[in-house]
């Protein structure tokens, strides 16, 4: 066709993408896929490590903080129904405080289930209960405090965090720990 000018005008049709366009961009999508996914697994892992350790300092923190408000004893320990405790650590652990006869359940926390939850000495030599007194000071039993050490035995280094109650102090350390997850020193 030939416009009145004398040049000589194309018309583009509208393309899409060939076939070797195609396959070269879904290899490289491929390939970044391969790099990503395993990183962002070890990264979900690490993020429910680090979010069910803070869920054990929040509700120690909430039992120390009922005990002195209330001036009544309160009491972390793990439980399977969520009114009573367990004689064996797990991942289900209730805050209550118990004033003139009355249990008030504070917090029930259930942390990720493929963690390992594992006590220190002086808490397993307490039945694995945190009391807390109206002074806000913690008890293990006869000891002044314990170690919850939450830990996944998936991650490669630093896959655990120690969780303490010591003297009415709550405190964290991440550590390396073997994928047996043992049982953490007492603070």
């Amino acid at each position: 066709m030939l416009p009145r000018s004398g040049k000589r005008v194309f018309r583009r049709r509208g393309r899409g993408f060939t076939l070797v366009e195609l396959a070269v961009t879904v290899a490289i999508i491929g390939i970044v896929g391969m790099i990503a996914v395993p990183s962002f697994s070890k990264m979900v892992r690490r993020s429910r490590l680090t979010s069910s350790a803070n869920e054990m300092v929040a509700t120690l923190q909430i039992a120390r903080a009922a005990a002195i408000s209330s001036r009544a004893s309160a009491t972390v320990c793990p439980t399977a129904n969520g009114a009573t405790c367990a004689a064996a650590a797990g991942n289900r652990w209730v805050a209550f405080v118990t004033k003139n006869g009355v249990t008030t359940v504070l917090r029930d926390t259930i942390l990720q289930p493929n963690l390992v939850v594992t006590p220190s000495a002086n808490l397993a030599a307490a039945s694995n209960k945190f009391t807390f007194r109206p002074s806000g000071f913690s008890a293990a039993g006869a000891a002044a405090g314990g170690t919850i050490r939450v830990c996944s035995p998936d991650l490669p280094n630093d896959n655990a965090v120690d969780v303490s109650a010591s003297v009415g102090r709550i405190s964290t350390k991440r550590l390396p720990a073997s994928s047996s997850c043992s049982a953490p020193a007492d603070n």
